[in-house]
Formats: C-alpha cells, sequence, structure tokens
C-alpha cells in the first residue's frame, strides 16, 4: 500500500492533470524568484515565483524538486492553488537540488516548466525537526513476501507524527517510492507482495504538516527464496511431567514473530503420528490446553514466516519436541468461574467448568449446587462432552433486595470445585437525555438504565428537573424482567439558552444528565404539495426556516381536522438546513373539505390550507358488437379498458367526464347507435363525453 504524506506535497488536482496533458506556450511560464541560483539554505526552505495570466484564468501553480538538473528524478513535487505564488519545501537531507514551477490554467493546460535552479542545503533552520535515528529491521534483514516487517526510530521533539518510506531505489523518487503517513508511534510494521532490495527511512513530521531531515538509510530484502530463522524451542512442560488440565505450554519466540504466526501440535506419539491437537495461528509464543485426553502426550512448535513461494507457505522447521502426561486418574472439577461477579439481580453469565483431565468417551455428570438457589439458581447436572475438559453454560440471577454471597459447588467423582460470587439488587445505572441540546418548545426523549432487572411489581423510578424549562415525568416505570425505559422530556420556550440537570432516583441510587434548552427559531413558512387532493392521495408538507440553526430545530403541527387528516405532531429541520417536511395522510370526503395545516414554533404559527376533494363515482360502459355472422370483428377504446369482440358484450368502469373514442378494428364500416347514434351512418370510430351509465352497439357492415 502506498500513502503520500503532507510533507511531500502531493498535487491533488494539478498534478494529476500534468500528465494527462501536454504543455501549451500559450500558457505563459512563471519566472522563479527565491532562493536564488546557487543558494545555501537551511531546510525548510520557502520558495517563491512569479505570478501569470492566462485569458481562461490561471487554477494551480505545479512545482517539482530534484536531484537532477534533467529533472530525471523528482525527490518532491506539490500543487498550489492559483492565488498562491509561494510554498515551503521540507524533508530533505543535505545537498543540492533542483526546482522547476508551471502554470496551470482553468482548462487544465499547463505552460512549459521554467528553467531550472538549484540551491543546496546545508543544515535545519531554527525550530525546524532533527532526523530520528532508524534502527534495523526486527530480528534479521531478510524478509519473504507477506512477512510482517517491524521498523523502530528513536523519538523527535516536538514531532506530531511520523512518516516511513520506503523503496527501492535509495534516492526515494516519488514515482516510485512507498509510504505510510500519520504514524503516532517510533514503530510500524507492515508486509509487502514484492520482491526485491529496498531501502527505508523515517521523516518526523511538525503539527504544520513541515518534515523534519530524513533519518539514516537501511536496507533489507523481501525474496522467496531467503533463509528461514530457527525455529522456537521447547520451554515448558518438558521431561514427561505429570500434570493436571489446564496446562500450559511455552516456547520460545523465533527473531521476527509474525501476528497469528505460530502452529502447535500435540501428539499421542513421540512421532506425531497421531495428532490429538493443532493449532495454528496462535499470536504468542504460549498456549493454555483446556481439553486433553489422559496419558502421556508430545508436542512442537513452529512459526509461520510470509511465503516462500506464490503458492507455498514460508514456515521454519518444527522446535524439538516436549513431553508431559495429562493424569490418569478419573476426571474431576478443578475450577469453577464466573465471567460476571458481582451480578445483579436479573443478569446472566457464564460459567466455566473445568476438570483435571477429559471426560470419559461417554460424557460426565457434574452434579451442581447452590447455597442459595433464590439468588442464584443451577442445574442439578451438567453433562461434560465426550473427551473434553472444558464447558460453560449460562446462569440467570434471582431478585435480591441487598447485597448476598452465593457458594456453588460442583462435584465429580471424589473432586470438588467451588464459585463464590456474590448477587446484588438492581439500581440506577444510568440516564441518557437526548438530544443533549434541544430547542425549547420541542420534546426530549430520556433513557433510563438500569443495573440488572427490574423486580415483579418494576421500578417505579423517580425523576426530577432542575428546571422548568425541563419538564420530567415524576414516575418512569420500569417493567418486571425488564432493564430499561424510554420516557418523554417536554420543554418550554426559553428566552436564553438554559441548562436543566435530570435526575433518576431508586433503590436508594441516583443517575444524572444534562439537558440543554435553546431558544427556539420561528418557522418561516409551510408549503404543501399537492395543495389539492382526492379520494387517499395524501400530500407533504414542507417547513422552512429563514436561516439554518446550529441545533436541531422541532415544531409542532396541528390540523383542523384529525378525523379527517393524520399527520406527525411535530417536523425535524436538522442542524445546519432550512427546510424539514411531514407526510400528510388523508380519509375520502363526500363533500369538499378544507383543512388547515398549522406549524408553531419561538411564538409563531405559520399554516396552509389542504383542500381534499369527493371521489367522483365510476360510471359503466356497455359495449356490444353485432356483425351479421361476420367474425373477427373487434372494438377497441381509448382510454383503454374495452376490448369487445363480435357477439360478445363488455363492462368497464370509467370516471365521468372521460372522452371515450371507440373504433372497428378491421377497418370496417359501423353504424353506431346508444351514446353514439349521433355520429354518422358507417362511420368507423365514434367519440363522445361519458356523463352517465352508457350502452353502446355497433352493427358492422
Amino acid at each position: 500500500m502506498k500513502h503520500r504524506s503532507a510533507f511531500t506535497f502531493v498535487a491533488v488536482l494539478a498534478l494529476v492533470v500534468a500528465s494527462a496533458c501536454t504543455a501549451n506556450a500559450a500558457t505563459p511560464t512563471p519566472a522563479l524568484i527565491a532562493p536564488a541560483s546557487g543558494a545555501n539554505v537551511t531546510t525548510p526552505v520557502a520558495i517563491s515565483w512569479s505570478a501569470v495570466t492566462d485569458p481562461a484564468g490561471i487554477t494551480a501553480y505545479n512545482w517539482e524538486v530534484s536531484t537532477s538538473s534533467t529533472f530525471g528524478n523528482i525527490v518532491l513535487h506539490n500543487s498550489v492553488s492559483g492565488q498562491t505564488t509561494q510554498d515551503t519545501v521540507s524533508g530533505l537531507a543535505n545537498g543540492t537540488y533542483f526546482w522547476r514551477v508551471q502554470a496551470v490554467n482553468n482548462s487544465f493546460v499547463q505552460s512549459a516548466w521554467s528553467a531550472g535552479r538549484s540551491f543546496t542545503i546545508t543544515g535545519t533552520g531554527a525550530g525546524a525537526l532533527s532526523a530520528p535515528n532508524l534502527l534495523p529491521t526486527k530480528g534479521y534483514s531478510t524478509f519473504h513476501p507477506f512477512e510482517v516487517m517491524v521498523f523502530n526510530w528513536s523519538p523527535v521533539p516536538g514531532a506530531a507524527s511520523y512518516v516511513l518510506q520506503f523503496s527501492k531505489d535509495p534516492s526515494f523518487p516519488v514515482a516510485t517510492t512507498g509510504q505510510f503517513d500519520n504514524i503516532p508511534n517510533t514503530t510500524f510494521s507492515f508486509s509487502t507482495p514484492d520482491e526485491g532490495s529496498y531501502f527505508a527511512r523515517v521523516h518526523a513530521v511538525a503539527g504544520n504538516g513541515l518534515a523534519g531531515a530524513p533519518s539514516n538509510s537501511i536496507s533489507y530484502t523481501v525474496f522467496f527464496s531467503n533463509p528461514l530463522p530457527a525455529p522456537p524451542s521447547p520451554l515448558s512442560p518438558t521431561s514427561n511431567t505429570t500434570l493436571t488440565l489446564p496446562i500450559t505450554i511455552t516456547w520460545t519466540d523465533v527473531p521476527n514473530p509474525q501476528p497469528s504466526g505460530y502452529e502447535l501440535q500435540i501428539a499421542k506419539d513421540a512421532g506425531f503420528k497421531t495428532i490429538e491437537s493443532d493449532e495454528p495461528q496462535l499470536n504468542s509464543a504460549s498456549r493454555t490446553e483446556i481439553s486433553l485426553t489422559a496419558g502421556q502426550k508430545f508436542w512442537r512448535a513452529r512459526s509461520a514466516q510470509g511465503d516462500s513461494s506464490a503458492t507455498t507457505a514460508a514456515v521454519t522447521n518444527w522446535s524439538a519436541s516436549g513431553s508431559f502426561t495429562v493424569i490418569e486418574a478419573p476426571a474431576a472439577p478443578v475450577s469453577l468461574v464466573a465471567l460476571s461477579n458481582p451480578l445483579f439481580s436479573g443478569n446472566a453469565t457464564n460459567v466455566q467448568l473445568q476438570l483435571s483431565t477429559a471426560a470419559s468417551a461417554s460424557g460426565s455428570v457434574i452434579s451442581l449446587t447452590s447455597s442459595d438457589p433464590s439468588a442464584f439458581s443451577v442445574p442439578a447436572t451438567v453433562t461434560m462432552p465426550a473427551n473434553t475438559a472444558w464447558m460453560q453454560f449460562p446462569i440467570q440471577a434471582g431478585q435480591v433486595t441487598s447485597s448476598t454471597p452465593v457458594t456453588v459447588t460442583a462435584k465429580l467423582n471424589s473432586g470438588t470445585a467451588t464459585l463464590n460470587l456474590t448477587v446484588l439488587p438492581p439500581s440506577i445505572k444510568s440516564i441518557q437525555v437526548s438530544p443533549a441540546t434541544i430547542s425549547g418548545g420541542a420534546t426530549a426523549s430520556a433513557l433510563i438504565t438500569l443495573n440488572g432487572q427490574a423486580p415483579a411489581g418494576g421500578a417505579a423510578v423517580n425523576l426530577s428537573s432542575s428546571s422548568p424549562a425541563a419538564i420530567a415525568p415524576a414516575v418512569a416505570t420500569v417493567q418486571a424482567g425488564n432493564s430499561s425505559v424510554t420516557v418523554p422530556i417536554p420543554t418550554n420556550s426559553v428566552s436564553a439558552s438554559t441548562l436543566a440537570n435530570i435526575t433518576a432516583t431508586w433503590n436508594g441510587a441516583s443517575a444524572k444528565s444534562q439537558l440543554t434548552i435553546a431558544p427556539q427559531d420561528q418557522p418561516a413558512t409551510i408549503t404543501l404539495s399537492p395543495s389539492t387532493v382526492s379520494g387517499t392521495t395524501g400530500s407533504f408538507a414542507t417547513v422552512t426556516m429563514a436561516a439554518p440553526s446550529s441545533i436541531d430545530q422541532i415544531f409542532q403541527i396541528t390540523n383542523s381536522n384529525p378525523n379527517v387528516v393524520r399527520v406527525a405532531n411535530s417536523v425535524l429541520i436538522p442542524a445546519g438546513r432550512t427546510a424539514g417536511g411531514v407526510n400528510i395522510t388523508n380519509s375520502i370526503v363526500n363533500t369538499q373539505t378544507l383543512v388547515t395545516i398549522s406549524v408553531s414554533g419561538g411564538g409563531v404559527t405559520r399554516s396552509a390550507t389542504l383542500t381534499i376533494n369527493p371521489t367522483a363515482a365510476a360510471t359503466t360502459l356497455s359495449l356490444e358488437v353485432t356483425a351479421g355472422g361476420r367474425s373477427g370483428e373487434r372494438i377497441v377504446s381509448s382510454p383503454a379498458g374495452v376490448n369487445t369482440p363480435t357477439g360478445s358484450s363488455t363492462v368497464a368502469q370509467f370516471a365521468p367526464g372521460s372522452v371515450i373514442t371507440l373504433s372497428v378494428a378491421s377497418g370496417r364500416d359501423a353504424i353506431w347507435s346508444g351514446a353514439c347514434s349521433s355520429n354518422n351512418a358507417r362511420s368507423k370510430t365514434c367519440k363522445f363525453t361519458l356523463t352517465g351509465n352508457s350502452i353502446v352497439t355497433a352493427n358492422v357492415q
């Protein structure tokens, strides 16, 4: 992955187009101003050039810095806006460099590059960051593709972040240098799939984005064929020690440990032909085994170090083997652990049970008892699966009124293990009012959360507000078995920003949340689209303000006829916006009905009228075709809805006032009657306005 840091000044726009467009002599070339040609300077270096004009306007200036007067090796470049004729160059080591500038017009046509100038960096200026000291890579310098490499360097006083660069070219040209920016610490790790010989260096970067001098450069290689490190060495257990589960196995780190890089094998034989456990992708040089069968075991470990080919992992040899014996005695409980302890009433926790060795081939039944089943009830037994020595199961605490100690005992064969835990009564955990700042007159909400679950009968939480601007309900009830409830917090209009503390108290504990009530803005307009409807088509109300607010504005919505119109009782205009809206639904009416939709806020009410027209009943049109024995004749209509073959009739419904056009599909002449009787005989078409139920007959000639 390649990144570009702030100090290298990558052009976001102009340098991109520079590679896509050719130079155009019509765009003037800037002249270099400072530093003077051949000047000795300290880093960072201020550069400047003359402004140019172009009929299309100047959008940007590009500049480049190179180690060569031919600019064949660009080490820095940047683009600045067309109103800027200066920039700062930083992050250069001591030495001689060449720089030049070009202009880019608003049509993205570049001028020719200016003539190059040289300057020589002789050191760092006052306040400039010093160079870090980049240490050799961790472990070694010969890596494999996808092997994670660790880089460390010395801290630089005043550095806000660091940039790590890597390149196959020791001069670190811009075009082929990879880079990681904004590194907060003095260490960084990454891998690459690309083979090659590499160089790396680090820059410290100040808060203003200017980089200090580069660190020393170190080299390393990445090749599939690079040598592998020695395998890890076993630490413990060794010498066939007899142990009970759980058993922790440890080994030495390899020189360059990899994330998820270790693999552990445990076998029943020294030749590792019968593998009982194979555990790859381990992050550390240790592993605690919780389920193994009884008997002698042999173990070994190895490490993955990237890839040795495009399809093969690069892994070390296996370590020498260690050995131990899992006790042959009948399995017995070793430990009983609750993941949550203490536990609030009604809450659940997982209880973990560890045996000294794996259960038998048919499984093992472990008996459980609780010293206080009302506070912490456990099942009479749990069954450990066959050939397994560890399990967990959930237990829910009961309701208590005071802190209650409980002892849980697990028994199997002649062994026991105990768990001591405490069950606490439920209490107030928190109250969170949202939003934290609201306009006066709008309604906030308060989420009240308990530690544990409410007892039978529920938890009646007392609420209070420190200000009359926020109206907290006297009581909020958390239903039995629940752990939270949400209640509305209405607010009143205020003339100045007002802080209200909302306090929740129950069962001897309390919690507090702050709500800021700000003066409410005023709605400017309310418009309805459409403002006239029929049937149940509904409408949409848009509410606007004269200017955006820094907080959400919630205005109240009312309507003059709730039996006919349904609309939300408030509308939100989000912070930074000037408009919000709500949907309006309406019922069918028998007579034209006018409904006033109003929005109120900040002492102002704006209104709009919604006109609801009755829906007209449909009118029936019946058609019949006669053809004196002819077949295949058909009447078609516009609007669609009628398609009548010879010798049949069709009934269709249209709205009153529909304009109906009928024609004979075959093109034969037709004599119309009924609604079309006024048409000339033998006319092939008939057009009329439907005013009531009609019957039309066509006799095809």
